[in-house]
């Protein structure tokens, strides 16, 4: 019986919600090929690249993602999205994902919108979305990582106004604030945004006890036909997980590597940055990844048997596009998708899995992992060990490239600094 399913808009965002799903004591599986099938567990989610993705092919994407769960039957459908709302009217835009949700589920009505997560340092307040960057909270247009971001700089932290310019209505969406939670009106307010001509409403969120109140009011409000919908972050799984009141996983401990240690990530984030520079200082192998690796197959050939030889010598390695978002190699245009620089970084965690140079790899950036995935060949992936908020270790499915590896999926902002020696069990 599945209880709850997901479309994540990328990877490392989907394996937050499997990591959450997995603390909660709920058996989660992530599924990249839906047409494949969906496999039973109490959380089943299917991710993709549409944070990438723009026009036709972000459409696309998502109407992929949405469609097993036409057949599939799901108390709550969660789209999942970033808890920093990365997005743009052109590029992952949320707004779209809310109308293609209607197109799939045309009974539903207005979908609130959540993408608070307390415990990562994301909060709602009256509609304005806040994170926290070295222990200081911004609102997210003044946010020294997501104001810069290089595909979808935020420049506005009133999430009605994000939304209204992504949605072709134009339309601005209702909202429940704070005030609602401690008045005793939250419910009253929930039934009335629910019945609104709007396609969405945002919720405000704070604490955990709020996203308690928002995952109850889900499974208390069923449409007549289809699941109940929401928009949010991994905040919103982990609330869900705790109505289910399992017995919560006992840690495995401390997990090694079975030998030499690969890191790949094309994350431009200051906080990966920073985690690349702690690595390169405790001796891993520093390969960066210049245009030319990206644009010509023989400069990469070149890269690849770099990295290969490093490995092939016992060395850990961390191989990257970008050392945060001042890194010169951000400023030409080199024209190239991040369906391009996902499959080239894909082939690298690929190739020297199945040469057997390396069980653990590490992939970092949340734009450029899924077709980092794709590219190698990875259909499903379970939590099998988890050390970090939002960042599990997975397994994949057997017939994939990356079968019997530790596989890391690290968000762009997510982990403490030292976190690729953590994974690597120094």
């Amino acid at each position: 019986m599945t209880a709850f399913g997901f479309v994540a808009d990328d990877l490392t965002g989907a394996s937050d919600v499997l990591a959450q799903a997995h603390l909660g004591g709920l058996e989660a599986v992530l599924v990249l090929h839906p047409r494949r099938g969906l496999p039973n567990a109490d959380v089943v989610g299917v991710a993709g690249p549409a944070r990438s993705l723009s026009g036709a092919a972000l459409d696309a994407a998502i109407r992929e993602g949405i469609a097993p769960f036409r057949e599939r039957e799901v108390q709550v459908l969660l789209y999942k999205v970033c808890s920093t709302f990365d997005s743009s009217p052109t590029v992952g835009s949320i707004g779209r994902a809310i109308e293609l949700l209607h197109e799939a589920f045309p009974a539903h009505g207005p979908i609130p919108v959540a993408p608070a997560q307390p415990d990562f340092g994301r909060y709602t307040a009256f509609s304005q979305h806040f994170g926290v960057y070295e222990q200081h909270t911004y609102r997210l247009d003044r946010h020294p990582v997501m104001s810069r971001h290089p595909s979808t700089p935020m420049t506005e932290a009133d999430l009605r106004l994000i939304l209204s310019a992504q949605l072709d209505s134009g339309d601005v969406p209702n909202s429940i604030h704070l005030p609602s939670f401690g008045d005793g009106s939250f419910r009253s307010r929930w039934r009335e945004s629910r019945q609104r001509t709007e396609s969405a409403f945002v919720v405000d969120a704070v604490e955990n006890a709020h996203l308690d109140q928002i995952a109850a009011a889900l499974l208390e409000t069923r449409p007549d036909v289809g699941p109940t919908i929401v928009v949010g972050s991994g905040g919103i799984m982990a609330a869900l997980a705790r109505t289910m009141k399992r017995t919560v996983p006992t840690p495995s401990g401390v997990d090694r590597a079975s030998g030499p240690v690969l890191a790949v990530s094309a994350s431009a984030s200051a906080a990966t940055g920073n985690q690349i520079t702690d690595a390169i200082t405790r001796g891993w192998i520093d390969i960066p990844i210049d245009g030319a690796a990206l644009n010509e197959d023989d400069a990469f050939d070149e890269l690849l048997d770099r990295i290969t030889g490093e490995l092939a010598d016992g060395h850990d390695v961390i191989a990257h596009t970008a050392r945060g978002p001042e890194d010169p190699r951000l400023v030409p245009d080199v024209g190239l998708s991040a369906a391009h620089i996902g499959a080239r970084i894909g082939r690298i965690a690929a190739t020297t899995a199945e040469r057997r140079l390396t069980r653990d790899i590490a992939i970092c950036g949340g734009d450029t992992s899924s077709h980092a995935l794709l590219a190698a060949d990875v259909n499903e992936l379970r939590v099998i060990s988890q050390f970090v908020t939002a960042g599990p270790v997975c397994a994949t499915d057997p017939d994939s490239a990356l079968a019997d590896c530790r596989v890391l999926l690290k968000g762009g902002q997510v982990g403490p600094v030292d976190v690729l020696h953590r994974f690597a069990g120094r």
